[in-house]
């Protein structure tokens, strides 16, 4: 069975880069992520990939604390 607070945390950190990202739809944030995970992953947006909860999680992570920190250094 898979962890029950992982939808709150994933959709905790989406929500938190959203707001980063405001200028963005949902959507288009959605997808860019999903692109962003994928090249990092597969080198290619081609390639049929099964995303994992766990290392989606840490991605968006990841680049939310790219986000704040390119923030904090403007």
């Amino acid at each position: 069975m898979r962890e029950d607070d992982r939808i709150n945390r994933i959709a905790g950190l989406i929500t938190q880069i959203w707001e980063q990202q405001h200028d963005k739809s949902f959507l288009q944030l959605i997808e860019t992520l999903k692109s962003d995970y994928l090249i990092q992953t597969t080198g290619s947006l081609d390639k049929e990939a099964f995303i994992k909860d766990d290392e989606f999680e840490r991605f968006l992570t990841e680049h939310l604390k790219d986000l704040i920190g390119e923030i904090h250094r403007d």
